[in-house]
């Protein structure tokens, strides 16, 4: 069973949720904090402030709150680091998760000297821990070890050296070296993390303690069955046992808490005897589970899923995953790569393998619908943990850089005396004017490059999307055609055979198509030089360009080609290959925009689209109009349709770069096209050719 999450733990605090937290975490890091060089215990920082956003939260007004944090923190009455942690808190219980981490992300830029009071150390080391704790959830091991050591680093600048010996911090290093392959390691820290839970439990063992440190305990089980070291779950297993056996006895015993260790104790130990198959004893520990009221909140019903996986009850996991899109509603969770992975995926393979395929179905288009933007999001998430980091390393270096900067100037003072002096601060303010306009244009051209990798990204993200979109469709007919047809027992008759066959080379063709594409994109794009020293035909052109684009097989619509006789002979000197690709694309995007779902009947006295080529001489050009009765375009679009991956409508199929070729390579040869904005029953597009021979 996971660890329950923070967010969940927040959503279940009483009142005086912010003022609850802070006096309990100062009352346990007093027992971990050596003395510092500051002297905390005479001040613990808590005023009126505190008190004020402590009445506030009661009233559950999350505004009103995040707004009197802003307020205080503005006038100095909260540190920024308290201000941190209380504003991260209420945006983890709405479930703002992206908005928290950006907060923790500024705990970089906190000097470790700013924390004069214990209130505010304890706020940073409790932010921070959370920090650590995110990004190991996001999986991102290596930032969160590195973050445990930056924090580490900073604290014991001012005496304290106990945060990365801390149970939990202890716990997520170790989970974070496992999942890096770092076993050694990460064994060495879930000792480490065993030694501070029992120095705690002998000066504190109320129930919050107790059930911490088996919180804790059961956190370093899970992760490493999941990595099936099943040996080393036992003894954890039993310090947990342990543990609960103690919370039982305590007199003031919390009836919740003892319910939650119950709960996550069985859990584990019913998945660890299943692992180890030990079927009865599992199903034994499993009901155990299933008795308590931890087991039957909505997040543990899902949890309880893989357990049933586990042991094939695929129809009790899909009746659980029923209710995951409104736990994951209720609880905040965006559909992010994560929670694809964690919740998403298994929940279709559940119900696949239940035989509920409509379900199955349903879950897969989901996926397949939020995969885009989760990307995107994810993206976005890591290009604010690097800039983070790369911010955190300029940082650094500015300070060591002021600092000898100020070394230099102070040796200086102490040299430089009378008229030394007045010359040296002449140098120094001619030094500054020049460091200035260095600064200045250095500025300008940050903000210059700036721009220029903002508008290069967000091309690299429209392409991304438009060719994953138009790559994933065809792909993923043939690997449903092929998975059929691959399989065993199956029986397909002739006529489905044929069908199958036909759908197969149909989408091979298109994942062609758009592979030619994407190189004759690349060749325009290059600036390469066009050869034009073939001796080209514009009738036989145009009769090639017919045969390439199959127009005339299109059932949809009626073709039709028109030659002058005059031009029948002639012949011209250009690029026969990109003469013929330019009225084949345009052929392409006719037969396209003229399906019978874009087809205007009203525009034409026949039952079908109309799409005709016409060639003809003006004046020293050769003109081919490729005309149709499709959708047409806007007057004020006729331009704009010729830039690359624009689509008048954003949800056809395409990527929007088959006119943006056409038009490139015809300048390329000499031509151009344009579009005839007159024409109001379609399109008509007019290609110009030069050098009639």
């Amino acid at each position: 069973m996971q660890r329950f999450r923070w967010d969940i733990i927040m959503t279940r605090l009483h009142k005086g949720l912010i003022i609850t937290i802070l006096t309990t975490i100062a009352l346990l890091g007093c027992s971990e904090k050596k003395q510092s060089s500051n002297n905390y215990a005479d001040a613990d920082g808590y005023n009126t402030a505190d008190s004020i956003i402590s009445a506030i939260s009661d009233e559950r007004d999350w505004n009103k709150f995040l707004a009197a944090c802003d307020s205080f923190e503005r006038v100095g009455d909260i540190s920024r680091a308290k201000s941190i942690f209380y504003k991260t808190v209420a945006l983890n219980v709405q479930g703002q998760y992206r908005k928290s981490l950006s907060l923790y992300n500024q705990l970089a830029d906190i000097d470790a000297k700013e924390l004069e009071t214990e209130s505010d150390l304890e706020s940073y080391i409790y932010a921070y821990k959370d920090y650590v704790r995110t990004l190991c959830d996001m999986r991102r091991y290596d930032r969160a070890l590195r973050q445990a050591r930056i924090a580490d680093r900073k604290l014991r600048s001012i005496g304290y050296t106990s945060f990365t010996d801390h149970q939990d911090i202890a716990q997520i290093m170790g989970e974070c070296q496992l999942c890096l392959g770092q076993t050694a390691e990460a064994l060495h820290n879930f000792n480490r993390s065993l030694l501070a839970m029992q120095h705690r439990l002998i000066k504190n063992h109320g129930s919050i303690d107790l059930r911490e440190c088996q919180k804790t305990m059961n956190a370093i089980a899970t992760v490493l069955m999941r990595r099936q070291m099943f040996n080393q779950v036992g003894p954890w297993l039993k310090r947990e046992d342990s543990l609960y056996i103690r919370a039982q006895q305590v007199p003031d015993r919390d009836s919740v808490y003892l319910d939650e260790m119950k709960a996550e104790i069985e859990y584990v130990r019913a998945m660890l005897l299943t692992a180890q198959e030990h079927t009865v004893e599992g199903e034994k520990a499993f009901a155990e589970y299933l008795s308590t009221n931890t087991a039957k909140q909505p997040g543990n019903i899902i949890n309880s899923c893989r357990y049933l996986m586990a042991t094939g009850r695929y129809q009790e996991a899909a009746n659980n995953y029923a209710q995951l899109d409104k736990y994951m509603h209720e609880y905040g969770y965006e559909i992010d790569l994560e929670n694809i992975g964690r919740f998403l995926i298994p929940k279709y393979h559940v119900n696949l393998l239940a035989g509920r395929r409509d379900s199955a179905m349903h879950v897969a288009t989901q996926i397949a619908n939020s995969y885009d933007s989760a990307l995107v999001r994810q993206k976005m998430i890591d290009a604010d943990l690097l800039a983070t980091v790369y911010d955190t390393e300029g940082k650094e270096r500015q300070i060591a850089e002021q600092r000898a900067k100020l070394s230099h100037q102070r040796m200086l003072w102490v040299l430089g005396v009378g008229l030394a002096m007045i010359i040296l601060l002449h140098i120094h303010l001619m030094i500054r004017r020049k460091a200035y306009k260095k600064l200045n244009e250095t500025n300008r051209k940050l903000v210059e490059a700036n721009e220029r990798a903002e508008e290069s990204a967000r091309m690299k993200t429209k392409f991304i999307h438009q060719i994953s979109h138009e790559v994933r469709t065809p792909l993923n007919v043939l690997s449903g055609f092929t998975q059929v047809l691959a399989s065993p027992n199956i029986e397909i008759s002739s006529d489905e055979l044929q069908s199958i066959s036909k759908k197969i080379v149909e989408n091979s063709e298109r994942i062609t198509h758009l592979v030619d594409k994407m190189l004759d994109l690349s060749l325009i794009n290059s600036d390469a030089a066009i050869e034009c020293n073939d001796m080209v035909k514009p009738a036989d052109a145009a009769r090639a360009a017919v045969e390439q684009s199959g127009i005339r097989k299109a059932n949809h619509l009626e073709f039709s080609m028109q030659i002058q006789p005059e031009v029948e002979n002639i012949q011209i000197t250009t690029s026969r290959k990109c003469c013929t690709k330019v009225l084949t694309l345009l052929l392409d995007n006719a037969i396209k925009f003229t399906h019978p779902l874009a087809f205007h009947s009203r525009k034409t006295n026949h039952d079908k689209a109309q799409v005709s080529l016409s060639l003809s001489i003006v004046g020293d050009s050769i003109q081919y109009v490729v005309q149709d009765t499709g959708i047409g375009v806007p007057a004020d679009q006729a331009e704009n349709i010729f830039k690359e991956f624009f689509q008048l409508d954003e949800y056809s199929d395409g990527t929007g770069i088959g006119l943006s070729i056409a038009r490139q390579l015809a300048r390329h040869i000499g031509g151009d096209i344009t579009l005839d904005t007159t024409y109001t029953a379609g399109a008509r597009f007019i290609v110009t050719l030069p050098n009639i021979k």
